[in-house]
């Protein structure tokens, strides 16, 4: 709906330029180029929306962040991630109907969150390459 989209927007941070031709962040005023997806991760009919947005001010090297919003039980979509990430992939894994997601990124390690029941929480690294997690806190 119009007010979904509104409150994602304004939980994300972002507006229009003035020239109202491109979608800026609040921080820095720099084109956050947002990338929407809808899916329905737990197959309940509700959609989850994924908003791939950002730029090296708010997302650093990685350039971009990433967010999923998941319905509460009160109706209001919450944000589960908001941090820098390039994409996503949905795992053959999961917990309580919801697929384990892992975040793309630069490196070669990469963090794949896990469905608690209430949100998503940090489950786990995977490596892109062998030794590619080595080092990297679990």
């Amino acid at each position: 709906s119009n007010k979904d989209k509104s409150l994602i927007f304004n939980k994300l941070g972002l507006r229009l330029s003035k020239d109202k031709k491109v979608i800026i962040d609040s921080v820095c005023g720099q084109d956050a180029s947002p990338a929407v997806t809808i899916e329905d991760l737990n197959g309940d009919g509700i959609e989850e929306v994924f908003v791939i947005w950002g730029n090296t001010c708010t997302s650093g090297q990685t350039g971009q962040s990433i967010s999923l919003f998941i319905k509460s039980a009160n109706g209001a979509y919450m944000d589960n991630f908001g941090f820098p990430g390039m994409d996503y992939t949905k795992m053959k894994t999961g917990n309580k109907g919801y697929p384990d997601l892992m975040i793309g990124g630069p490196g070669f390690c990469h963090p794949v969150w896990r469905w608690n029941g209430k949100a998503y929480q940090h489950f786990r690294n995977q490596p892109e390459v062998k030794g590619g997690c080595d080092g990297a806190r679990k």
